[in-house]
């Protein structure tokens, strides 16, 4: 993917959580500036703000004011660290950092991790996550 002379990115690789999760992360933030982007992050990691489920909404609960959403803790973390990255790489490359927003947010499956056999063989999936941000 080339990237514009306003745009910075940040790739998280085989993060252990799962990628239906950082998928609907992805489209909850994607569009936002910065500061808001991690203000809603940090308002699901505190449970206060559910994420809405659009595409992967099957057996998901409703929550009081709006559709089917849950509360992805340990996926919201994660993107939230990529998002501080990206805007740490913007600011690197000479970025305004205030004039920032979440251009796109692209996830896609990762590796599949097996655990040894005293634990079953239990698998872990994981997600790769990319972060690009541009300036207004």
């Amino acid at each position: 993917m080339e990237l514009g002379d306003y745009q910075a990115q940040a790739l998280g690789k085989n993060l252990r959580v799962s990628w239906k999760d950082c998928t609907e992360i992805g489209r909850f933030i994607s569009g936002d500036d910065l500061e808001k982007a991690e203000t809603r992050l940090q308002e699901v990691i505190d449970k206060s703000t559910p994420v809405p489920y659009t595409k992967f909404d099957s057996d998901v609960g409703h929550r009081p004011g709006q559709g089917s959403g849950r509360y992805p803790v340990k996926a919201a973390e994660a993107v939230l660290d990529i998002v501080h990255e990206a805007a740490a790489n913007g600011e690197h490359q000479g970025l305004n950092p205030d004039n920032l927003y979440v251009q796109n947010v692209v996830t896609n499956q990762g590796q599949e991790f097996a655990t040894p056999k005293r634990h079953r063989g239990r698998s872990f999936k994981s997600a790769h996550v990319r972060v690009v941000v541009e300036e207004k």
